[in-house]
């Protein structure tokens, strides 16, 4: 009997020491809003204020010894609304294995966010989320006109790169981070990005190329926290690269923004605009933003933003027909 307990106490340390070396984590979030899109009709149960952003994922560590560990992550997309994926790849937000050292950084490999997306994501206050969000104009910076109905992801950035490696440094406040991609005939992805934070101060610059013939992308940015509101601000550029028949051409913007808490509650403001010098002349894209999240605990809250879009859009169109956005949601993080 004593040698049977033993035993069991013993099996129990290992099993504690193994469970201690090695962890996973299952994570995600469940989005759901009703929703006006901007450049639409249609009032609508929505994923996230129509931008997308529910997900399920795993991730996990392996310690290794030595200050090594082995790491892994993989994120699912989907729409709550209809219980569909979001994309046609079933990890299309990550899939990604490498190694981390305590000292020498993380080496990633798969598909997995650009070197400079940390830095680009880093000024919206909207959190690039919901149908108030303003990065996709002012950050990544808007290249495609709003009358084509599509008012996301016609960006200068490529936010997800397929077949990628990927470094990540840090020393005390500041951070790098390095990734390159499976090169094409007309494309040759690399992509930079370096921040520093310093209590309430956060500064951050990027570079990526990776748009069609070597288009590029380069952005630096702040943001400062003063406790009583936290503001934002960014100024971004790049080229087009030249597969049309329009050439390369210059693209610039900037994004200016705030929240401001108030107990439960965070307000939220900001306006961003870009502007592409195309052959038959300047297109200019706008969007102002408000909206106010009401925080029920620290996983789940309430949310409620407007957004309208501005500057060179058609007469008589969808886009100057609907100009405006709204949405009015719930979000559980767990």
């Amino acid at each position: 009997m004593k040698k049977s307990l033993l035993a069991l106490a013993v099996l129990g340390t290992l099993a504690g020491v193994a469970s201690a070396q090695s962890s996973v984590t299952i994570y995600g979030r469940v989005d759901e809003s009703f929703a006006k899109p901007m450049v639409s009709k249609d009032k609508q149960i929505a994923d996230n204020g129509t931008v997308g952003g529910s997900r399920l994922g795993f991730k996990g560590t392996e310690d290794l010894g030595n200050g090594l560990s082995a790491v892994f992550r993989f994120e699912h997309g989907f729409n709550p609304d209809t219980g569909t994926a979001a994309a046609t790849q079933f990890w299309n937000r990550y899939s990604m294995v490498g190694l981390s050292h305590a000292k020498f950084g993380t080496l990633s490999l798969g598909r997995q966010e650009n070197g400079a997306w940390d830095v680009i994501s880093s000024f919206d206050p909207f959190g690039g989320e919901t149908v108030g969000e303003l990065r996709d104009i002012g950050s990544a910076l808007r290249i495609a006109n709003w009358n084509t109905g599509t008012p996301f992801n016609n960006t200068l950035d490529v936010r997800r790169w397929d077949n990628s490696v990927r470094y990540d440094v840090g020393y005390q406040g500041f951070k790098g981070s390095v990734s390159v991609a499976e090169a094409t005939a007309q494309n040759k992805p690399v992509a930079a990005g370096g921040s520093y934070t310093a209590g309430p101060l956060y500064v951050g610059v990027g570079y990526e190329k990776i748009s069609p013939q070597n288009g590029k992308l380069w952005i630096v940015g702040g943001a400062y926290d003063f406790g009583m509101a936290k503001l934002y601000a960014n100024y971004a550029g790049g080229t087009t690269g030249g597969t049309t028949s329009t050439g390369d051409r210059d693209v610039k913007g900037f994004l200016v923004g705030a929240t401001a808490p108030y107990g439960a509650l965070l307000f939220k403001a900001g306006y961003a605009q870009s502007k592409v010098d195309w052959v038959a002349g300047a297109q200019t894209y706008k969007k102002a933003s408000a909206g106010v999240d009401y925080n029920l605990s620290k996983r789940t809250k309430l949310y409620a933003d407007y957004a309208r879009i501005g500057g060179d859009i058609a007469a008589n169109s969808l886009a100057d027909d609907n100009r405006n956005g709204y949405d009015v949601g719930i979000r559980h993080s767990f």
